[in-house]
């Protein structure tokens, strides 16, 4: 059966409009993105420079994520799975029984300096579902997501950039000043409905599948 990633969990257990729909027309729109991209290796987005800042800085917002709880902290590597979902953290705790994911802002506009501009950004990228899952997948109480500002590298800027913006306005600030963390509770509730879902989207997946396996042309 197939395994969905934590992070797109919030694309696939919402509820549909009707009680007669086991999964909503969001799940269906992300699973047919999700098959084609397994038969086609096709994706929509396949990433821009505010992914490409955040790649490049993820190992100094772990570091320093590390640094600011007087923790040592690597990378995580060992993705890990059940029979429904497959996830990888940034950060695993196991002594604290704690997750953490970090996330690069691109600057002081879209950084998330206040608490509910941090909450809502969390919840509209689905971080707060993909959370739940980590802490079912490893075991933990609770998870928090640590929003970075970080002066650009060098290497992303364009010719048409602000330095200053970019760079220097991003410098003056303290750095204890340039994270925003927020804290996610392991919700039962929440992981109860990733397990009544997800079944039915594997199901639906299934279904998709076989559909163009039939067509398939030979060669």
């Amino acid at each position: 059966m197939k395994l969905f990633r934590c992070s797109s969990l919030h694309k696939l257990i919402g509820d549909g409009r009707s009680k007669a729909a086991v999964i909503s027309d969001t799940a269906k729109s992300a699973i047919r993105d999700i098959v084609k991209e397994d038969l086609y290796g096709f994706r929509s987005f396949t990433g821009n420079q505010y992914t490409q800042k955040g790649n490049l800085l993820e190992d100094l917002a772990i570091e320093m994520s590390g640094k600011m709880r007087l923790r040592n902290y690597q990378k995580h590597v060992g993705r890990v799975e059940n029979e429904l979902v497959t996830g990888e953290c940034d950060v695993l705790d196991l002594k604290n029984k704690l997750i953490i994911d970090t996330k690069c802002t691109w600057d002081i506009g879209t950084h998330p300096f206040f608490a509910d501009e941090a909450m809502e950004k969390v919840k509209k990228a689905g971080y707060d579902v993909q959370m739940q899952a980590y802490m079912w997948l490893y075991d933990c109480d609770v998870a928090n997501i640590d929003f970075w500002l970080f002066p650009c590298p060098p290497e992303l800027l364009n010719g048409w950039d602000d330095i200053d913006q970019l760079v220097h306005l991003v410098e003056k600030i303290d750095i204890r000043e340039r994270k925003t963390t927020v804290v996610i509770e392991r919700d039962e509730a929440i992981i109860q409905k990733i397990k009544d879902k997800v079944p039915h989207c594997q199901e639906y997946y299934a279904k998709l599948f076989a559909e163009r396996s039939k067509v398939k042309v030979a060669a």
